[in-house]
């Protein structure tokens, strides 16, 4: 008896000399401005394979920038990096880039750069490749990015089944591939979770048409996997039918956030396909058919507190005998549209502000086609909600669309610009002062108690939000405008709205759950 008191002993007293001496993660220091081999100590590669085979969540810090390079007369490989141990990684980059420098030189000796970009043709000579940063393995605890600036890539990252990924404060930008086979900045699959918080992406798949985005993958995209974006801008524009992110299965939460230039899409894959649009704008710049918010073969767009502004007024070349807006390819449709829900597909708005003008307000729409053979899916407002008429629907065929007789449409939402030609339509204001609620207008001072009862909640944490999409204190006195942004001077509340208002908060929650469920 007293032999195994002893052992037992022993094995409590092995176990808290391990509790009490965890494994201390390791910490590898880049201070080569060369991407390198696992061999080349210091430099970026070396760091990933020591993290790799040294057990714990280690940690990588940037001295320095590091160029994306041929090395030692080699080609690199297209994917520069495999991130594999279970316990994960952290890349501290301190403000420093990871610097790519792809060109090609055309047949009459032009070279284009990431600062000069060009679509990649047949004869063109490959100067310098284009490379992607990393895949997660599946099953990664976690793989944390901090303080990165990334210019010139193809892709940044592909996140195995089951893994977690967070990327804060960090930059994207110039981000392409010659030719036909572009990627996406961020590619989540099964079961993972891609976090972003206070991340710009910019400039993607530049090589695809001259000086302008042409993306025809998504920026982001996710299978059956979960999304939290808070404080992020993605701006790109010129896409095809995915839009800047696209979510199929799983949740896609955009809290305080920007998407410029395309807009998103979410549908049902094996798992069903739910959207948290909140306390954010969507403002795409242009005619394209994915400028828009699109739920689709199940997918569940609910739009909170959110700012939807369509112009498609704002290129030129209108194609000969082609209807729409102008800068329309002849193949496209092209009328803006900026709700699409198809297919069993819906979109909900509460306490959110649509302003489509020059253009069509919703329709079913593909791109490439002049029709198309799905069946139209659901949309539905609350209240509180403000929907601009257009000159095809008027406020009560809006009324009609949503299913709301009390739909907030009259009244003019924002400024426009008036330094156009008196011939050519109106256009927004740049942002943020083109998403600014016009004093007096219909968005200000909407939703009553908004500090109590009627507190805006965020998806990803269950936090009260306390400031609008550029930083600027969420409420006044109590009362909040409709939309992303806060403007309003206090005033009288409108009746409608002192008298909708005290419902918002449920149900907003309860949408929050069957999304989270």
């Amino acid at each position: 008896m007293q032999k195994k008191s002893k052992q037992s002993l022993a094995i409590l007293g092995s176990a808290a000399a391990l509790w009490a001496h965890p494994v201390v993660a390791a910490n590898f220091v880049v201070d080569k401005n060369v991407w390198g081999t696992p061999t080349t100590i210091g430099s970026f590669s070396w760091a990933i394979d020591q993290a790799n085979i040294t057990p714990g969540q280690d940690s990588i810090t940037l001295s320095t920038n590091v160029n994306i390079s041929d090395y030692g007369g080699n080609p690199l490989p297209t994917r520069l990096a495999n991130i594999t141990d279970p316990a994960g990684l952290v890349i501290q980059g301190f403000g420093h880039s990871l610097i790519g420098d792809p060109a090609f030189i055309t047949p009459s000796g032009i070279v284009h750069t990431k600062t000069n970009p060009q679509q990649f043709l047949t004869g063109d000579i490959l100067a310098g490749s284009t490379y992607s940063f990393a895949r997660i393995a599946d099953n990664v605890s976690n793989v944390s990015v901090e303080n990165l600036i990334v210019d010139g890539l193809n892709s940044f990252m592909t996140i195995g089944q089951g893994s977690t990924v967070t990327i804060q404060d960090s930059k994207f930008s110039r981000m392409g591939f010659f030719g036909i086979h572009p990627a996406s900045v961020f590619e989540a699959n099964d079961d993972s979770t891609l976090n972003l918080k206070g991340v710009t992406i910019e400039r993607v798949n530049n090589f695809q048409k001259p000086f302008a985005d042409y993306i025809w993958y998504p920026a982001v995209i996710g299978n059956n996997a979960s999304l939290n974006m808070e404080r992020s801008t993605v701006d790109v524009r010129a896409s095809s039918v995915a839009g800047a992110i696209s979510w199929g299965g799983g949740i896609a939460n955009v809290v305080s956030s920007q998407i410029l230039g395309q807009g998103l899409s979410i549908a049902d894959n094996v798992k069903q396909g739910v959207l948290n649009l909140v306390n954010s704008v969507v403002r795409p710049y242009d005619h394209s058919d994915t400028a828009r918010i699109q739920a689709f073969n199940g997918g569940v767009a609910n739009v909170i507190a959110s700012t939807i502004q369509f112009d498609a007024s704002g290129t030129t070349d209108v194609p000969i005998g082609k209807p729409g807006a102008a800068g329309c390819p002849a193949n496209y449709k092209c009328n803006g549209a900026p709700l699409q829900a198809f297919n069993g597909g819906s979109i909900h708005l509460e306490s959110s502000a649509v302003s489509a003008i020059n253009t069509t307000f919703a329709l079913i729409d593909q791109p490439y086609t002049n029709t198309y053979g799905g069946t139209f899916g659901t949309l539905t407002a609350d209240a509180l909600s403000f929907v601009q008429p257009v000159a095809t629907q008027d406020a009560t065929a809006v009324k009609s669309l949503f299913g709301q007789p009390n739909l907030l449409t009259s009244g003019v939402p924002y400024a426009l610009d008036s330094s156009y030609v008196p011939v050519f339509p109106p256009l927004y204001f740049n942002l943020p002062t083109g998403a600014i609620p016009l004093a007096p207008g219909p968005l200000l001072n909407v939703v009553a108690d908004a500090d109590g009862a009627n507190k805006l909640i965020n998806p990803i944490d269950g936090s009260v939000i306390t400031t609008d999409v550029f930083g600027n204190p969420r409420t006044a006195n109590g009362l909040r405008d409709v939309g992303a942004v806060q403007a309003s001077v206090p005033g009288p509340l409108p009746v409608l709205g002192c008298g909708a208002a005290f419902g918002w908060s449920r149900r907003l929650r309860r949408r929050i759950r069957q999304g989270a469920s």
